[in-house]
């Protein structure tokens, strides 16, 4: 098998990659991976106590190296994570809140606005319906002035009908030949 680890320090520990074989990975690349790590991390421990011991020599004190992790570091790494991660989702929920709130407080508004706007729609087609109902109502009274005065007009012409007949209804009986008249007087 081909062994994917080489120098530490020309490949980046994020870059490892171990090929997947029956059942995991390589045990052989695993182990040599992890003794290069450990050399790594003693290389790394020897450079922070020259470090520390130069810092000693300069009278200015080292900061303290952290500890390992362990099973109790581990818990509290663990703790810390999941108080993280409660604030952000408390900083979600009140962000959803907010927005929730200002979304309602648009849609009241629109509401608010819509209904204004029927309201005046509604009081315009309300103004617009009693104009054209009063138009009509001025319309069909003229019309019904009209009506009458025809009906008048024809009244005045059945009289002055009946008064030439009546008139010279006497002479027509007498000479009567069974034809109409050909000539009817102006009523003007």
């Amino acid at each position: 098998m081909e062994n994917t680890v080489s120098e530490p320090e020309t490949l980046p520990e994020s870059d490892v990659r171990f090929p997947i074989v029956l059942r995991g990975y390589d045990r052989r690349q695993v182990d040599e991976y992890v003794r290069v790590a450990e050399k790594r991390i003693d290389r790394h421990e020897k450079a922070r106590r020259v470090a520390e011991r130069r810092l000693a020599k300069a009278q200015v004190p080292a900061p303290r190296a952290a500890e390992p992790d362990d099973a109790a570091g581990l818990g509290r790494r663990i703790e810390k994570i999941l108080q993280v991660a409660k604030a952000e989702a408390a900083e979600i929920r009140e962000q959803a809140r907010k927005e929730g709130d200002e979304l309602r407080a648009a849609a009241e508004k629109a509401a608010a606005e819509a209904e204004a706007a029927r309201a005046e729609t509604e009081l315009a087609a309300r103004r617009d319906a009693e104009q054209i109902i009063a138009r009509a109502e001025e319309e069909a009274a003229a019309v019904r002035a009209a009506h009458q005065a025809v009906l008048d007009r024809l009244g005045q012409i059945v009289g002055v009908v009946e008064e030439v007949r009546d008139r010279f209804g006497g002479e027509a009986e007498g000479e009567s030949t069974g034809e109409p008249e050909e000539a009817v007087p102006s009523l003007a």
